[in-house]
């Protein structure tokens, strides 16, 4: 069957991937402990699942919804901004609502690229950033991350002619895959660095709420100028155990915005209303309590046993400081795609390999630490067994 070149050349989805291999390892008969797709185990607040169930048996939340979200939602979430952030947010112009904040990290690309353009990618990181720069035809250039610089990209590398093109630098911290968190140096050298070169900046701030040892991650719009050249993510996925829910928004420059309101009403209409509601409780309600604290606390405590084991083994892991995974890397005698099946196949683990996230990412798999505890304590115990193993 005919495909387009776009999707013929499209880099094979890592999730994608992880969904196939589950799926065999299930039909095999294999318990599977799903350490790769970051899926939450836990169950969103039941304040935020008591107001869904009521919204839906209101007739008028059936009907269609403004393409960038209702005014009550857009208005908690300049709300929210303003309490969690000291951030002043437009509700009219600064915010627009996503089926998750994947929509918005691919159409930003589609709004804003064009052919021989170029997207400056930070190596490794999430998925769509590639794809989204892709599909819009443009040229990527992949910023290497790495533990000597802090797992932050180096802006002074990248040559002239690749500066001349570039049109969007996407961000990502607390970092997905390592976990790490940038200082407030680097945010304000990445500001100045988009005015300098007439770029934007598209700022995914998906586990602002998810750090460690006290850590608070602040909002990318919290520093001068960062709304003149940029937008930030959120999404309710991680924070409040709502990946299935597909809520999420953007905030920040009101053109950028409203590039894409363009974009997703040309694809999609709004969301759905109940669901809206359902996020409002979630910010007014369920934030100010110790839901949050909870989840930090949870995570917190599958990373430390994580890092005790690595440690017993003498193998060097990285500490995270936020997100909900760990950048482990492997021994050297295998691929990471090689291991991850590996894992899946002798114990029914499930981990991503790090090859899925860009180029440095080989010889690295990503942990999720999304699963139930008792699950997550053995999926470590066999990854240090197949590490032992193999070193």
């Amino acid at each position: 069957m005919f495909k387009s070149t776009k999707i013929e050349y499209l880099p094979p989805n890592v999730f994608r991937r992880l969904e196939e291999r589950k799926n065999k390892a299930r039909q095999d008969g294999k318990y599977v402990i799903d350490c790769g797709t970051a899926n939450p185990s836990g169950a969103p607040p039941a304040e935020v699942v008591r107001t869904l169930q009521k919204a839906v048996e209101v007739t008028e939340n059936s009907h269609y919804a403004p393409s960038h979200g209702t005014r009550e939602f857009r208005e908690a979430i300049a709300n929210w901004y303003r309490v969690r952030f000291d951030v002043e947010i437009d509700s009219e112009s600064e915010v627009h609502t996503l089926l998750g904040s994947k929509e918005g990290l691919f159409n930003i690309s589609l709004a804003y690229l064009g052919h021989r353009d170029v997207a400056l990618i930070p190596d490794p990181s999430f998925p769509t950033y590639h794809d989204g720069a892709y599909m819009a035809g443009a040229d990527i250039y992949r910023l290497p991350l790495r533990k000597e610089n802090g797992y932050l990209p180096d802006l002074d590398s990248i040559p002239q002619f690749i500066l001349k093109r570039s049109r969007i630098l996407f961000l990502n911290y607390p970092h997905n895959p390592t976990g790490a968190m940038a200082p407030p140096e680097f945010i304000k050298e990445a500001i100045a660095f988009a005015k300098e070169h007439k770029m934007i900046i598209c700022y995914d701030n998906a586990f602002s709420e998810l750090t460690f040892d006290g850590k608070i991650a602040p909002s990318f719009l919290e520093y001068a100028g960062a709304k003149d050249v940029g937008i930030e993510l959120f999404t309710f996925s991680k924070a409040f155990n709502m990946s299935g829910w597909r809520l999420a928004f953007a905030v920040g420059n009101r053109h950028l915005i409203g590039s894409l309101i363009e974009c997703h009403a040309e694809a999609h209409t709004g969301m759905f209303p109940a669901i809206q509601l359902a996020g409002i409780t979630a910010l007014k309600d369920v934030w100010p309590t110790g839901f949050l604290a909870e989840q930090r606390k949870d995570y917190q405590r599958k990373r430390d046993y994580a890092l005790h084991k690595f440690a017993q083994i003498n193998w060097p892991v990285d500490k995270p400081a936020g997100a909900i995974y760990l950048w482990v890397p492997i021994p050297k005698r295998m691929t990471c795609e090689e291991f991850a099946e590996m894992l899946t196949k002798k114990y029914g683990l499930l981990v991503a390999p790090g090859i899925g996230f860009g180029d440095t990412g080989e010889g690295f798999i990503r942990m999720s630490m999304t699963c139930k505890y008792d699950d997550f304590e053995r999926a470590v115990d066999y990854l240090c067994e197949a590490i032992q193993t193999l070193r």
